[in-house]
This record gives structure tokens, C-alpha cells and sequence, in this order.
């Protein structure tokens, strides 16, 4: 499918989520640093707006001698489902709970706009 311009890139700001309509769908655009990602708004648990959740920084933690070691993973955005706070990343969808996964999209900006290819759901 062809890609659909969305707006500006100046007109998303950074670390934020903005909602916009792609014919039926509401897709959350959010810039993180140098990246810009696309993702449905639409929780895959109960159907949630995704997209009025919460960006925050993903975690990772590991287990080892008896400790558990808990840091912020500045690499690995994520966005908080405002119903149940499930944690989705906004880089390719997956969850901390298995089974669940968060439709994501390519997007990219090209003269100045952001341009997000919707495919078949």
C-alpha cells in the first residue's frame, strides 16, 4: 500500500503521542529522540485507546545471584495501555505479556512529512 502523509513532521512533538484518523483507523505517531514511530490505537487486551496511555522508557530486569537488577532501557520506548497499563514497544508492538502484540507500522518523514504505510490488519 501506499503511504500516507499524515502531516508536518514539525507538527508532532517530541515525546508525545498524536492521535491522527488514516481512514478508519487512529494511528498514534510519537517521536523519541531521532526515530518516529506509528502505532494502531487500539489495545490488543480489551481494545483500549492505546494511544492516551502513558510514553515512558522501557525497563529490563534481571535475575542473578539472589538480586533482581532493574534498569531503564532508554533504547526501547514504550507506551502504557491507560486501562490496564500493559506495556507496548513502540518500535515493533511486542508486550511483556505473551500473545499480545500492539499493531505498529512503517513510518518514515520525507520532505519535511510523515509518511506511514497502512497495510492489510
Amino acid at each position: 500500500m501506499s503511504p500516507v502523509d499524515v502531516g508536518a513532521a514539525g507538527d508532532f512533538p517530541a515525546d508525545a503521542m498524536t492521535i491522527v484518523k488514516v481512514g478508519d483507523a487512529e494511528i498514534g505517531i510519537c517521536r523519541w529522540g531521532t526515530e518516529i514511530f506509528a502505532i494502531r490505537s487500539r489495545c490488543p487486551h480489551q481494545a483500549a485507546p492505546l494511544c492516551e496511555g502513558f510514553l515512558q522508557t522501557g525497563l529490563s530486569a534481571e535475575f542473578a545471584a539472589g538480586e533482581l537488577d532493574v534498569q531503564a532501557d532508554a533504547g526501547r520506548p514504550v507506551i502504557l495501555c491507560p486501562w490496564h497499563r500493559w506495556e507496548f514497544s513502540l518500535r515493533d508492538g511486542t508486550s511483556v505479556v505473551p500473545g499480545f502484540r500492539a499493531r505498529t507500522y512503517p513510518v518514515r518523514i520525507e520532505r519535511g512529512r510523515v509518511l506511514v504505510t497502512i497495510g492489510r490488519d
